[in-house]
C-alpha cells in the first residue's frame, strides 16, 4: 500500500514557496508533520531552527544557512532532537544527475578525478531585486549545485581557489571556484548572473566519461564516452543553449538510455527522497548529508573572502 502523502507546512512567500505549495500542499504548522523553509535567505536557519524546536522535520531552501555557524547550529539541532534535517537541492536525485553520480559510484568510468559543473544566466538587478540584496549574490543563490555536485563525486575538499566578481554595489554576480579533494579529484565549477555558461555537468574518470546535459537544474539528457574523450567544445556549448536546440535534442535521446525524464516535476524526486528518509526516521539525508552541507557553508563562507 501506497503511504499517505506527507503533510507539509511551508513557510514563506515566494516563488519557491508557491512551488511547494502546489506540490505538497499547505497545512497549518501545528497538524504539519514536516516544513518546507523558504523566503529570505536571512532567515532560513533562524526558521530551521524554531521548526526544529516545534517538533518538525525540516526541508529548507537553499542556502539552509548565511555562513557556516548557522549551518552547524542547525545540523547541532538537528542531531539533539533526533529530526531530519535537509537541504532542498533537487539536482542529485534528477534521474538525470543521479545516474551520472550513480557511474561515477559504481566505478563504470573508473577512479573519478574530474568534476566540471557550470550554472550561469543572465540576471537584471531591475527583473529579479532580492537576488541582489545584502543576503543574495549568486555564491548564496547558485554555488550550492555545482559544489554539492562536486562533493558527491569527489568526496571532502582539501583546498579551494576562488574568483569572485563583484558589481558597482559590491554584490557577488560571478564566480570561478577550483577544488582540491582529499581523494585526489579535482573540480573546476562556475556560477553566474552576468553570462549564460555551459549549465552541465561531466564527470572524468581513467576509463570514461559521462556529461549531463543542459539545463542541469533541470536535466533529463546524459552521455557517455570513452577515457581521454575531450569536453565538447566552446562552440558547441554556445550553440546548445538554443532552446530550439536543446528541444530537438531531448526528441533525439528520447527512448534510449540517454533519456532520464524527471516526470511531473524537477523537484518531485527530492520530495520523494525527502519522505522515504522521515518515515525511515532518518536525521539525514546520504546524499545531501550534514557534512556535505557544513561543507558548502564553509566553502561559501571562504569564497566571500576571495
Amino acid at each position: 500500500m501506497t503511504p499517505p502523502p506527507l503533510r507539509f507546512s511551508v513557510v514563506g512567500r515566494g516563488r519557491m514557496a508557491a512551488t511547494m505549495r502546489a506540490l505538497v500542499g499547505d497545512v497549518g504548522e501545528a497538524e504539519a508533520e514536516a516544513v518546507y523553509i523558504a523566503g529570505r535567505n536571512r532567515d532560513h536557519a533562524a526558521r530551521s531552527l524554531a521548526a526544529l524546536a516545534a517538533g518538525k522535520a525540516v526541508l529548507c531552501e537553499k542556502p539552509a544557512a548565511m555562513n557556516l555557524a548557522e549551518a552547524e547550529a542547525v545540523v547541532a539541532e538537528s542531531r539533539r532532537t533526533g529530526l531530519l534535517y535537509m537541504e532542498a537541492v533537487a539536482t542529485p536525485f534528477l534521474p538525470a544527475v543521479a545516474a551520472a553520480l550513480g557511474a561515477a559510484r559504481s566505478g563504470r568510468l573508473g577512479t573519478p578525478a574530474h568534476v566540471e559543473a557550470s550554472f550561469g544566466y543572465r540576471v537584471r538587478r531591475a527583473d529579479r531585486p532580492r537576488l541582489f540584496e545584502a543576503d543574495g549574490g549568486v555564491l548564496a543563490d547558485r554555488a550550492v549545485y555545482p559544489l554539492m555536485l562536486a562533493l558527491i563525486a569527489l568526496g571532502p575538499v582539501r583546498a579551494m581557489r576562488a574568483t569572485v566578481d563583484r558589481d558597482a554595489r559590491g554584490t557577488d554576480v560571478a564566480a570561478r571556484i577550483a577544488l582540491d579533494h582529499e581523494g585526489g579529484g579535482r573540480s573546476d565549477l562556475a556560477v553566474s548572473f552576468v553570462e549564460c555558461l555551459d549549465n552541465s555537468l561531466h564527470i572524468a574518470g581513467d576509463a570514461g566519461a559521462v556529461e549531463v546535459q543542459p539545463p542541469l537544474l533541470t536535466a533529463q539528457r546524459l552521455r557517455f564516452t570513452g577515457p581521454g574523450r575531450a569536453a565538447p567544445s566552446r562552440l558547441w556549448r554556445h550553440a546548445r543553449q538554443n532552446p530550439l536546440a536543446r528541444r530537438l535534442a531531448d526528441l533525439g535521446s528520447r527512448g534510449s538510455a540517454r533519456w532520464h525524464p524527471f516526470g511531473v516535476s524537477p523537484y518531485a524526486h527530492e520530495l520523494e527522497h525527502f519522505a522515504a528518509l522521515y518515515r525511515a526516521g532518518a536525521v539525514e539525508s546520504p546524499v545531501v548529508s550534514h557534512a556535505r552541507m557544513v561543507e558548502v557553508a564553509r566553502l561559501v563562507e571562504q569564497a566571500r573572502r576571495a
